[in-house]
């Protein structure tokens, strides 16, 4: 009996990108119809919007984010007819840390996809407190923000964690580099797993010389997709120049990790 050949991991989606609802887009004009169109013109099977956010029930938003609130960010709906493409209605907010997450659970259901990054480092006394100021207190800073978040009641099946292997503030200097306890990480993923959360590749997060590094540049996502994580593709377009970029960057990563469709994660 021949065993049945499993298909490569699909480049066929983009579950984070941004409109020009999102303030940090430099294109206020960058509207849902031009991602729609572009999924349309490659293929894509589904799609997700998520614009900045921070809940107008949560205390404590830092002054940028306060402007970002329900009401501006429903302003993208309805969304346009996706036709073929599946699009989702979702929103990028933050975790801050002691479990200061910028949704409420009120809002939960508004969402068809929550994006969470934990390393939005270089918002300093918001995200990061200042102390924290050196490569090794940064590695531990994230490992203790996972594993603070893993305690958070969130609805796991549409939370996607965001760009792990990106530190901001400092370009030439990338998380996955950085040494955090590999134990550690990997109770953070079997948690992760189990709930059935997602785990981003951020086309942008990886460096073009990758290879040149693969095992250490790619360890975050090897110990993931050996603890049975599921995986989607992100292009975090914040203009229409940069919806391209999976295409471009995520098909030799996806298929050095050893990735099948098994891995795919689809919010639910």
């Amino acid at each position: 009996m021949k065993t049945k050949t499993k298909k490569q991991f699909p480049i066929n989606h983009d579950l984070h990108t941004h409109t020009g609802l999102s303030l940090c887009s430099p294109d206020r004009n960058f509207k849902a119809e031009h991602t729609i169109a572009f999924a349309k013109e490659n293929g894509y099977s589904m799609i997700c919007f998520n614009d900045h956010f921070w809940d107008a029930d949560v205390p404590g938003a830092m002054e940028w984010y306060q402007q970002q609130d329900m009401d501006h960010v429903k302003q993208l709906l309805p969304l346009p007819d996706g036709g073929s493409v599946k699009v989702l209605f979702g929103c990028e907010t933050e975790y801050c840390g002691g479990a200061k997450i910028g949704i409420s659970p009120a809002h939960y259901d508004d969402f068809e996809m929550i994006v969470v990054p934990v390393n939005h480092f270089h918002m300093v006394d918001f995200v990061r407190p200042p102390e924290y100021d050196t490569e090794e207190k940064i590695a531990e800073l994230l490992i203790l923000r996972l594993e603070e978040f893993c305690e958070l009641n969130l609805p796991w099946t549409k939370i996607g964690i965001a760009h792990l292997n990106a530190y901001f503030g400092r370009a030439e200097q990338y998380i996955a580099d950085m040494k955090i306890p590999e134990s550690r990480l990997r109770e953070v993923y079997r948690f992760l797993s189990k709930q059935g959360a997602g785990i981003e590749f951020n086309a942008g997060c990886f460096p073009l010389n990758w290879r040149e590094a693969a095992d250490e540049r790619l360890h975050l996502f090897r110990i993931a997709a050996e603890e049975n994580c599921k995986f989607y593709c992100a292009s975090d377009a914040h203009t229409a120049d940069g919806l391209g970029i999976i295409s471009t960057r995520m098909r030799d990563i996806v298929d050095y990790l050893g990735l099948t469709e098994d891995n795919l994660f689809i919010p639910s």
